[in-house]
């Protein structure tokens, strides 16, 4: 699972360029095509379909070095990271052995309702969006709670299959990690202290109404997308970010400095010098924008940013506040606004 999250957590490089495309074949283990295959570059809403004799052809406007994702039920996926744009792809998949799992029933005070009810909360987020996005094959999720440790995972051996209906999209998420700390001193298991989760998604649009896409610019406006993509623009003011340390407004070239490279940004954060002595805690700031509060605690010096507003060290960079209640249910394509 590890090695699969590492993975996961490449940090998508993106060179802006002419148009690119990639074309391939999707074959099973007897070299038969198949079709309707998922085919798809992580977190955006770039994707398309196999045809019946398992050929496609994907056209995106940049260079991408993003994972690229050929997912169909009942095989095992397959993903890649290493290809020249242009390039024909043969791709061999391979069929996914179903293991029964052998349920076992836990006294833990703690059925699957207030499981799923923790999960739904720290997954899809408790705002607007989050509360009317709507999981389609809940039953496909399974957990794991550990009494001792008080640590909640969630697995789902499918895709979830998400309907955000509030901002138009329909989402094809892979969930890869859920993992939730909860308090020790409740009587009912449901206060979280800290919840990580990561996984592919493929966005699908299904709305560009006009009052949809009012929805999406607010959800963008302020967002983490927006601040990662500010951040490395280094365009703090023009965004409105304004960040804080003890109530004393500071200059954030002061506490992050931006290299560039050739395909990211490279972000090196500075220990605040009146950050107490905390473990793990690098760095502590406040963040305000129109009015909306957060915090932003670093346990990293260095993170990367590429031209989407992707940004590397994801576990190790927590929100709290208005940025912390952004989950699946707000979450937009790392394409967004990106022409």
């Amino acid at each position: 699972m590890m090695t699969f999250l590492r993975v996961i957590l490449v940090l998508f490089l993106v060179q802006n360029t002419v148009a690119q495309s990639i074309s391939g074949k999707v074959v099973d283990e007897k070299s038969k095509p198949i079709e309707a295959v998922n085919v798809y570059f992580d977190g955006t809403t770039i994707g398309t379909l196999t045809d019946k004799n398992g050929n496609f052809t994907l056209n995106f406007g940049a260079k991408l070095n993003s994972i690229l994702v050929i997912s169909c039920l009942g095989y095992n996926s397959e993903y890649i990271t290493n290809f020249k744009p242009n390039e024909f792809l043969n791709i061999k998949l391979n069929m996914s052995v179903n293991v029964l799992r052998e349920v076992v029933v836990q006294r833990d005070g703690f059925p699957r309702e207030q499981k799923m009810e923790v999960f739904k909360k720290q997954f899809l987020g408790t705002t607007k969006h989050g509360k009317s996005t709507v999981i389609e094959n809940e039953e496909d999720i399974y957990f794991a709670y550990d009494a001792n440790t008080k640590v909640l995972e969630a697995f789902a051996d499918n895709p979830l299959r998400i309907i955000n209906n509030s901002l138009g999209y329909k989402i094809n998420y892979q969930l890869v990690k859920f993992d939730c700390k909860l308090y020790p001193w409740t009587t009912k298991p449901k206060a979280v202290r800290n919840c990580y989760y990561a996984g592919l998604t493929r966005f699908e649009s299904i709305s560009n109404l006009a009052k949809i896409k009012k929805k999406r610019n607010a959800v963008y406006d302020g967002s983490r997308l927006h601040f990662f993509r500010s951040v490395a623009a280094n365009n703090w003011k023009n965004d409105g970010f304004r960040l804080f340390i003890k109530s004393w407004e500071v200059n954030p070239a002061a506490f992050f400095a931006v290299k560039d490279t050739l395909d990211f940004k490279k972000i090196t954060v500075t220990t605040n010098k009146y950050q107490p002595a905390i473990v793990k805690i690098l760095a502590e700031f406040d963040l305000f924008r129109k009015g909306d509060q957060s915090k932003i605690i670093f346990e990293t010096d260095t993170f990367f940013v590429d031209k989407l507003g992707n940004n590397s060290h994801s576990d190790k960079i927590y929100f709290s506040g208005s940025m912390s209640e952004q989950k699946v249910g707000d979450m937009l394509p790392m394409d967004y606004g990106i022409n």
